[in-house]
């Protein structure tokens, strides 16, 4: 990987800099992204940083992030240029306000689905000089969080389970992120983007968990389940479900009230 990663140019923040500064890009709530443009950003970064810019066209997104079929055309279907536009102008507005003073910039020239990776320049025209050692304490304090990737494994075609995984998904990943976790969503579609994610985050020191979530239809209800595995031994270290019977579609206080019950059952096992 060390070589891979060593095909960046010279004048870039070093890779696991860059993977830092994404994923703090990633978890602020100014950037306006959706979930799947934050899973294009990170697919494109993940790919340039392992050596697989080539790697890096429509075809691939479509497929990869979007989750599109091998028939997929980008020449009929520009679900990639409009998301890419989308993602350049959040990236320009998060840097010219909340991130401003981010050490490392991510950008996706025109023209181009591969990012760059520059350091914000500082009032005399230097560089990395004057922002390494901050972007060092960035990553250092990034790498000290567990890191958790969530999985949706709630079938699609079941569409009022799926709407109501969705639901358990993003009240799951708003609790974890409260409670300091770094988080990276997977759904169910996009398994190689998550076996390229999950290659990156091994290369951490810390801690990395799979958090599978799904939602299953019963014939009285559904069934909300959470498993969580350490992907250093396999371990499976917390495993549970919850029965919701009463009525054919929970509101949203009852699914807030598992999310709560799953993510104190998750950090309680990560706790140790």
């Amino acid at each position: 990987m060390g070589g891979r990663i060593a095909r960046l140019h010279d004048g870039n923040p070093p890779p696991q800099l860059i993977l830092a500064a994404l994923d703090t890009l990633l978890a602020h709530e100014a950037l306006r992204l959706s979930e799947r443009n934050r899973r294009f950003l990170s697919f494109v970064v993940t790919q340039t940083v392992s050596g697989h810019s080539d790697r890096i066209k429509a075809y691939s997104i479509g497929v990869d992030v979007f989750g599109r079929d091998d028939s997929f055309d980008p020449g009929t279907d520009p679900i990639v240029r409009i998301e890419a536009t989308r993602l350049r102008s959040a990236l320009a507005t998060y840097y010219e306000t909340a991130g401003a003073s981010a050490p490392i910039r991510i950008a996706m020239p025109p023209g181009s689905y591969v990012p760059s990776f520059t350091w914000r320049p500082s009032g005399n025209g230097s560089t990395k000089p004057a922002f390494a050692a901050e972007a060092a304490r960035i990553a250092s304090a990034s790498a000290s969080l567990p890191t958790i990737i969530i999985k949706n494994l709630t079938d699609r075609a079941a569409r009022l389970a799926a709407t109501h995984g969705d639901l358990f998904i993003e009240t799951i990943m708003k609790r974890l992120v409260s409670a300091g976790f770094r988080l990276f969503a997977m759904p169910s579609a996009e398994r190689r983007a998550a076996a390229i994610a999950i290659s990156k985050l091994l290369l951490h020191p810390d801690e990395t968990y799979a958090l599978d979530i799904a939602v299953h239809p019963m014939s009285t209800g559904q069934r909300f389940s959470w498993c969580a595995t350490d992907l250093r031994s396999g371990e499976i270290i917390c495993s549970d479900f919850v029965d919701e019977i009463e009525r054919d579609v929970p509101c949203a206080s009852t699914i807030d009230m598992i999310a709560a019950r799953a993510v104190q059952s998750v950090s309680k096992a990560l706790a140790g």
